[in-house]
């Protein structure tokens, strides 16, 4: 999970620099501006909520109605039945 939340924000980087480009560029008028950013700022958002999810997935600690979690199976490899 980790190597998916480092691809986004490597690409949120991207996006950034994508939308910097067309904000210094002086040639461009500012209703085409804001045409242009538009889908970024979409794109950006959708990978933010995505990352944002994926980390409180990342960081809960899940337990089955068992009492079992994620540590105790940790704990029970190796061990013979």
């Amino acid at each position: 999970m980790e190597k998916i939340i480092n691809c986004m924000d490597n690409y949120l980087k991207d996006l950034e620099v994508e939308m910097m480009k067309i904000v210094s560029d002086e040639s461009i008028p500012l209703t085409e501006k804001n045409k242009l950013m538009a889908p970024i700022a979409d794109q950006k958002k959708v990978i933010v909520y995505g990352k944002e999810a994926l980390l409180k997935i990342k960081n809960k600690k899940y337990e089955a109605e068992c009492g079992m979690s994620a540590h105790s199976l940790d704990n029970l490899k190796g061990t013979k039945i």
